[in-house]
């Protein structure tokens, strides 16, 4: 078994045999981790296959390496799918980063009535690299999906796919006819229970009374995560990392 301070790097296709990592992470193996011939790392491919094997040549950039063994991880249980109204700058930035490190399996931009950001193609190809150097550097082998943004109501349509919808409202909220939000403890055997979930979190402004209703029509479950006002990226964090302590 490779010590956990092996390095590990991204590639596309992963098999045995001999293999060149892509330009990005041939640059970080010689420059920055100043890697030689006969170095052992860690590859994955984000699809749940990892690889162990060395480098056998080293060219300017480019660092071929000969895979002596695949196998293949299980995608952790419960599979989450964030979908997030985003806030601003480099909030944005920290939500991708924490919630890869805790490995969820989705990650939906959406717009809301209240919504102030929207996710354009130069911002999710950034937020693909930032996924990948997470996913390194917390040693997984599954990458999430990054969706490109939808309206509440494309994702409220396909919310039948997953076991379970929950929503973060604030706990002072009033759901009409359901009273106050469930305490997100409350429902952890049944999160633990699930296979896939969908969690929404709202916009700065917070979701609208219609907005609300739509989603609980849906089969979503209104949750608080606690006594305090959560910014969008603490809420977003906060659930992954509870759902994250029940994966297996």
């Amino acid at each position: 078994m490779m010590s956990m301070n092996v390095p590990r790097f991204y590639v596309e296709a992963l098999s045995a045999g001999r293999i060149r990592l892509p330009q990005a992470e041939g640059i970080h193996a010689s420059k920055s981790r100043r890697l030689s011939v006969n170095d052992q790392l860690i590859l994955f491919d984000g699809k749940g296959q990892e690889g162990t094997g060395r480098i056998v040549s080293i060219s300017k950039d480019r660092i071929d390496v000969e895979v002596e063994q695949v196998i293949r991880r299980a995608q952790p249980a419960p599979s989450l799918t964030l979908s997030v109204a985003l806030p601003k700058g480099p909030r944005q930035d920290l939500i991708i980063e924490k919630c890869t490190e805790l490995g969820v399996s989705g990650i939906q931009p959406i717009f809301t009535e209240r919504s102030v950001c929207s996710a354009s193609d130069h911002k999710r190809e950034k937020w693909r690299r930032k996924i990948i150097e997470a996913a390194k550097q917390s040693g997984q082998c599954w990458l999430p999906t990054l969706y490109e943004p939808r309206s509440l109501k494309d994702v409220i349509y396909d919310a039948d796919k997953f076991d379970l919808l929950l929503l973060a409202v604030s706990p002072a909220n009033e759901i009409e006819g359901t009273g106050k939000p469930t305490e997100i403890v409350d429902l952890l055997g049944e999160i633990s229970s699930s296979k896939t979930i969908l969690a929404l979190v709202g916009p700065e402004g917070g979701w609208t009374d219609a907005e609300i209703n739509t989603i609980i029509e849906a089969g979503g479950r209104p949750v608080s995560l606690g006594p305090n006002i959560l910014r969008i990226e603490t809420a977003a964090v906060a659930l992954a990392a509870m759902i994250h302590a029940l994966s297996q």
